[in-house]
């Protein structure tokens, strides 16, 4: 008896030692999937923190943030990034560093070669990666993220050029499944020429209609009701600029699903004529995409399901509160290009916002390259849409960098993504004016023709100061130029008025700012205003 007992638990141990190593792969290649995202979260953590703290630690022996790829010197980044990271553990841990640190070596892999190399992170290494970043360890830290394992996390970079984390790799788990077999049995009947060629087009006929049939079965607009239970929304951001963030969809209760894509906000410029949205794509019906944005402004994210666009979302990327933001973009040989995102400090001077002309790149020859400054403050105004006005004096002289038709633009959105823009052009430039207000487009550059409207009195001269004035009084609007009535008429928009959040000039060229003064149309007080 005391021979069978063992015999049994011999079995039993045998058993389940089998039953464990038959599982041990998919066990562990799931905790390795989920390692992974926490690691990716690590390095995420770890790169935006050197981003926050650049203009106390690095900039001024590195210059300003643009990406770690445009470092000029990696190696020297990289011992000062080393020295810091002891400096912050000896005094996190008592002295005790000579044997946590890494070296160098990974260093360099772990910023500049992760996802294109396999870059091996030993616990240690994890524990003063969190140390570093303010947690007591990795378990520390995994615990305080522990958001990750009830997320369905795709990381998926679209815009790589722009992107903090230049070669992150997409990451999913394939489920796999054993289905039964079935066999069928052919039965051949007889053959006979015209059979053969009436059963020949008649297959062809039904191949078509099936076709037809099914494309617009599986492209036809949902419902309202299908769209209910649809989530789009940003559910993380971390920092300013650039900002980090993640957007999530959950489309899981649609039916005839077949491609997802989401529009992030931004693109790329390939000339004055062309341009291009970037749209990430995936065959998951819940996910989590991750974007950097690098200026401030308001965004408008899409949600398409089929080709259709199912959501709208407009995520705001606000300015430090009250400051203004300057930048210089264009094009030159179909390549376009972005100056650093400067502080209102680098382009001040004697009471005037003027971006430095020095700051442009030198490379324009094409009739269809251009150069561009725009000063712009994102903020929360507390004013609708439908109640403002705007005043500004502009000037924009080719002495002082302006550049073509020196047009001068102004651009404001409000939450619901509701537009004005106002484009006053340098006199016998008037073709070139535009203007736009909600909904209602009134004159727009081809291939948007817009109405055939007469917008003279939007050419002026640029080397003179002048005083620009919008104001916009529930469905009506006036446009002013130094005092005169340019244009006014009614308008429509997509969405009800809200507040007002992202104001904004742009110059063909570098422009100036003397004052700006926003108001209620209704009560005429002001809610900002600045001589700079």
């Amino acid at each position: 008896m005391q021979n069978q007992v063992c015999k049994g638990f011999i079995f039993a141990k045998d058993f389940a030692k089998g039953i464990f190593i038959a599982l041990f792969p998919i066990t562990h290649s799931f905790m390795l999937l989920k390692d992974k995202i926490y690691l990716h979260e690590l390095r995420e953590q770890f790169l935006q923190q050197i981003v926050n703290e650049w203009p106390s630690k690095w900039q001024k022996e590195f210059d300003e943030f643009s990406s770690f790829e445009a470092l000029k010197s990696k190696n020297a980044f990289l011992e000062a990034l080393l020295a810091d990271i002891e400096d912050v553990l000896h005094q996190q841990l008592n002295g005790e560093t000579k044997n946590e640190l890494f070296s160098k070596d990974f260093l360099r892999r772990f910023v500049f070669e992760y996802g294109t190399k396999e870059v091996r992170i030993q616990t240690r290494f994890r524990n003063v990666i969190s140390v570093y970043l303010g947690y007591t360890d990795w378990d520390d830290f995994r615990q305080k993220n522990n958001d990750l394992d009830r997320q369905n996390i795709h990381i998926n970079y679209v815009n790589i050029e722009e992107s903090l984390f230049p070669a992150l790799r997409k990451m999913q788990a394939i489920p796999l499944s054993d289905e039964p077999y079935t066999t069928f049995q052919a039965v051949k009947p007889r053959f006979t020429v015209s059979r053969f060629v009436f059963g020949f087009f008649l297959l062809i006929a039904l191949s078509v209609l099936c076709y037809f049939s099914f494309d617009w079965w599986q492209s036809r607009p949902f419902s309202s009701e299908e769209l209910k239970e649809v989530q789009f929304k940003v559910i993380k951001t971390v920092g300013q600029y650039p900002q980090a963030v993640r957007i999530f969809y959950d489309v899981s209760s649609l039916p005839r699903v077949q491609k997802v894509e989401v529009g992030l906000g931004v693109g790329q410029v390939f000339n004055a004529q062309k341009a291009k949205a970037f749209f990430t794509d995936s065959e998951q019906l819940v996910d989590t995409v991750a974007q950097t944005y690098f200026y401030p402004g308001i965004y408008q994210l899409v949600l398409k399901v089929n080709g259709q666009a199912i959501k709208k979302y407009h995520h705001v990327v606000y300015s430090k509160p009250s400051a203004w933001s300057s930048w210089g973009y264009g094009v030159a040989y179909e390549k376009a290009w972005a100056t650093n995102i400067s502080t209102t400090k680098d382009y001040i001077s004697n009471g005037v916002l003027h971006f430095d002309p020095q700051a442009f790149p030198n490379e324009i020859k094409g009739e269809f390259d251009y150069r561009q400054s725009i000063h712009a403050l994102t903020q929360d105004f507390g004013i609708p849409f439908d109640s403002l006005t705007i005043e500004a004096r502009l000037k924009n002289p080719e002495s002082e960098g302006g550049e073509s038709c020196y047009n001068m633009e102004l651009n404001a959105f409000d939450k619901n993504f509701n537009a004005l823009a106002v484009r006053i052009v340098q006199e016998g430039c008037t073709d070139f004016a535009q203007l736009t207000v909600g909904a209602s487009v009134f004159r727009r550059q081809t291939p948007h023709t817009g109405k055939n409207v007469d917008l003279d009195r939007f050419g002026i001269n640029h080397n003179e100061w002048n005083v620009l004035k919008i104001k916009i009084l529930e469905k009506r609007f006036w446009v002013f130029v130094n005092d005169k009535e340019a244009y006014q008429g009614y308008f429509k928009t997509k969405d009800s008025s809200a507040e007002l959040v992202d104001l904004r000039f742009s110059f063909k060229g570098a422009g100036s700012i003397d004052w700006v003064k926003v108001s209620n149309s209704y009560t005429g007080k002001v809610v900002y205003q600045t001589d700079f």
